[in-house]
């Protein structure tokens, strides 16, 4: 019975929508700022258009080259909003988050030539992540926070 219980508890975890007011204690009780979650979104978003864009494709990209482009598209997306006056540090912590990700659910896939909602689908699953407009479960607001948090730790505050 506790194993049902258990398994209940994790699928409303994942699936039970949240309350517009219940976001807006967990983000407040986080402090959260609406500024900052955009300019996060706008990073995360760069970031994987420039490795969408700027990928040759696996017949070119051997495995050590595929840590090599996202080494480039990393120091090159921290340098583009470097000239907007703002400044990402490299961080461990947010450079291993992200090679982890897109390692896994884009470089990892074989033949993603022939599947181009691939790069779509994943910019969408991050603008959903950090839309104020669209609905969340707990699990959504956590990997919010999460990624929240290790991008806010990177962004050099004046």
């Amino acid at each position: 019975m506790e194993n049902i219980d258990k398994t209940i508890e994790f699928l409303s975890y994942i699936k039970s929508p949240l309350s517009e007011s219940s976001i807006a204690v967990l983000l407040s009780a986080n402090n959260i700022k609406y500024e900052r979650s955009q300019l996060y979104s706008d990073f995360v978003q760069s970031l994987f258009h420039l490795i969408f864009d700027t990928y040759m494709g696996d017949d070119f990209t051997s495995e050590p080259n595929k840590f090599l482009h996202f080494n480039w598209c990393w120091n090159k997306n921290i340098d583009n909003f470097k000239e907007e006056g703002i400044v990402f540090e490299n961080t461990k912590e947010a450079y291993d988050y992200f090679l982890e990700f897109i390692y896994e659910v884009y470089y990892s896939v074989p033949e993603k030539d022939s599947k181009p909602q691939i790069s779509k689908t994943i910019c969408n699953l991050w603008e959903n992540l950090f839309s104020y407009d669209t609905t969340k479960t707990r699990s959504d607001i956590d990997n919010f926070l999460d990624v929240y948090k290790i991008l806010d730790n990177s962004l050099k505050k004046s």
